[in-house]
């Protein structure tokens, strides 16, 4: 499924990067599942840096599997510490102080769903998870060792709830 300039698909991408180096099976269904629930920020994003976009997704669902005993999963509690979390993994795999975790964490907030208060919450969430995940590098922490910081940042009153 090459696009029109003869080059292969994100999809293909994806496949092939799992297949080659992780001795994964195709996920192409998986990756396409996804990508068709991104906004077009998130799509371009993808195109642009496709084995990043891999990441992310794996991030995401990391954030959610170790998020989800958590009250308050729509703008409470649990939100707060899956959107830092989420974005605190990211930018750890973006590299310290890369900038390629805030796009695309900006451009998941950038839907016509997301609520003044909500949207708010979220990004400066994200941006907590943002410096996190440059603590982790430096300090090299475990993934295990960032959730507890993410915990104790919700704890501290260094996250936003709204609920």
């Amino acid at each position: 499924m090459a696009n029109y300039l003869n080059r292969p698909s994100i999809f293909e991408i994806a496949t092939a990067y799992e297949d080659g180096n992780n001795g994964y099976v195709s996920k192409q269904d998986d990756y396409e599942k996804v990508y068709n629930q991104l906004n077009d920020k998130e799509k371009s994003l993808s195109w642009r840096h496709p084995f990043l976009a891999m990441k992310i997704k794996d991030n995401r669902e990391k954030a959610f599997r170790e998020t989800s005993h958590f009250n308050g999963i729509t703008d409470g509690y649990g939100d707060a510490i899956r959107h830092c979390y989420w974005c605190a993994l990211n930018q750890v795999s973006a590299g310290l102080n890369s900038l390629d975790a805030k796009k695309f964490g900006d451009a998941h907030e950038n839907t016509s769903k997301n609520e003044i208060n909500a949207k708010a919450m979220d990004l400066h969430n994200n941006s907590v998870g943002y410096y996190l995940g440059n603590q982790a590098i430096i300090n090299d922490w475990s993934e295990e060792e960032l959730l507890n910081q993410v915990i104790n940042a919700a704890n501290n009153g260094k996250l936003k709830i709204i609920k």
